[in-house]
């Protein structure tokens, strides 16, 4: 029996939560340790913003303590409050394993050069002076996403799970695509802005145009509000007055000063992009161009340092890595995006490695067989070194039945349109059935 404990605990440097419960018995002059309890508790880490600077300078935050952007044992608040502090993450925020990672930004402008994914409980708001940009993709499962002050996202924003969007403010940009299953909330001075389409489900709405969908093309979930119903029978394009759910011509007209913000001047005449992924590489079309314009290509709302001068017919653009690319033309004094975003992922060219012929003796089948890297590939076979239609598929295969040598040709495929070239030959050989001449006795 232990008498006169004494109860000790450690607490984590940043937090309240006792990390470590020790009991130590103690009789007359003999002290006895005769258990280690160890708590394990998952602590909710703040991290607070000090100076403005990289996210990965231990002089950004307080303590000097560097917020993870992968998975940790424990949970993350992000905490940007008091004066302005600007804070730059030149790279991207994945947490996998469930853990909460949290953004309060009150002040100041985090900026994300990366995509942010997060697979577990998070509360992202911006308020007060607090401003987010994420220059990707943002992925969240089961968050809660208060926008009383700017975020802006360059690439996708798909979010899932029960959680909520509540915009009441902001505004919230989405340069490309947006989609949500989770309820999404737009107050009467909210504007919500999608480049891209949209899907989601609006459980409160005013009705007057502040959710503007800029390709038009949009998903209600149900219950559709019916402040969110277009009138009976109106074909026309979205306006406020005959369809609640505005385009870019009712943002540019009754929210002048957000649209120039964030997609530029209307002075700048409008072209269309579109794009053609060639296997590792893309083509970027603008549907048209203006005779002096700069128009310039941008990756994940980032300068990709490529551009070319209007011409008045279309411009053709190549690009070799993945993102989310959009146009924006310029003269040099004024700016706008070009309509649409092009989402890119591109292929990896694949190649035969190594191909096995096959014989036999006689007339019949073959079996010929081919590998190809990467081993997902899937290898065609064919009669002809080019064109044609393929006779089979598969690392193995088996020739119909044959009398003569034979030559075919394979190749592999990968997506999106990635085909190894040249095609390798391999030989199904037909080998004479040798004759036995009788032996006769006299």
């Amino acid at each position: 029996m232990c008498k006169n404990s004494i109860f000790e605990h450690t607490q984590h440097p940043t937090t309240t939560l006792p990390m470590k419960l020790h009991l130590i018995c103690t009789k007359g002059a003999i002290v006895c340790l005769l258990c280690i309890i160890q708590v394990s508790l998952h602590a909710q880490i703040t991290y607070e913003a000090q100076n403005s600077g990289d996210w990965n300078t231990a002089a950004t935050w307080m303590g000097g303590n560097i917020p993870p952007t992968t998975n940790s044992s424990n949970g993350v608040t992000i905490l940007m409050q008091g004066a302005d502090k600007n804070i730059t993450l030149n790279g991207s925020i994945n947490i996998s394993n469930g853990n909460q990672y949290n953004f309060m930004i009150n002040s100041g402008i985090l900026s994300i050069f990366g995509d942010v994914e997060i697979n577990g409980p998070c509360n992202l708001t911006t308020q007060g002076s607090g401003k987010l940009k994420i220059y990707g993709n943002l992925t969240l499962t089961g968050d809660t996403v208060t926008c009383s002050q700017l975020i802006e996202v360059f690439g996708n924003v798909n979010i899932s799970g029960s959680g909520s969007v509540n915009i009441n403010g902001g505004p919230f940009i989405v340069h490309g695509n947006y989609t949500s299953s989770s309820q999404t909330q737009i107050t009467p001075d909210a504007v919500f802005a999608v480049a891209g389409d949209f899907e989601g489900q609006l459980v409160s709405y005013n009705g007057d145009g502040n959710l503007y969908v800029g390709s038009g093309n949009y998903n209600l979930l149900p219950p559709v509000p019916p402040e969110a119903i277009c009138t009976s029978g109106y074909s026309g394009p979205n306006t406020s007055s005959n369809c609640p759910i505005g385009d870019f011509i009712d943002l540019a007209n009754r929210e002048p000063a957000i649209y120039a913000t964030y997609f530029g001047s209307t002075t700048l005449t409008l072209y269309q992009l579109s794009y053609n992924v060639n296997c590792d590489t893309a083509t970027l079309t603008l549907s048209g161009s203006t005779v002096g314009i700069t128009y310039e290509v941008y990756r994940n709302g980032v300068y990709a340092n490529q551009s070319q001068t209007g011409t008045g017919s279309a411009l053709n653009f190549t690009v070799n890595t993945d993102g989310n690319y959009m146009i924006r033309a310029t003269n040099g004094t004024i700016w706008r995006f070009m309509s649409g975003v092009a989402v890119i992922s591109l292929g990896t060219l694949p190649e035969i490695t190594s191909v096995t012929d096959g014989s036999r003796c006689g007339p019949g089948t073959v079996t010929l067989s081919a590998t190809a890297n990467p081993s997902s590939a899937t290898i065609y076979w064919y009669t002809q070194l080019s064109g044609g239609t393929s006779v089979g598929s598969g690392q193995n295969f088996t020739t119909p039945p044959i009398s003569t040598t034979t030559y075919y040709y394979v190749e592999a495929q990968t997506p999106p349109n990635c085909t190894s070239s040249p095609r390798q030959q391999v030989t199904a050989t037909i080998y004479d059935v040798p004759t036995v001449n009788p032996i006769t006795h006299d």
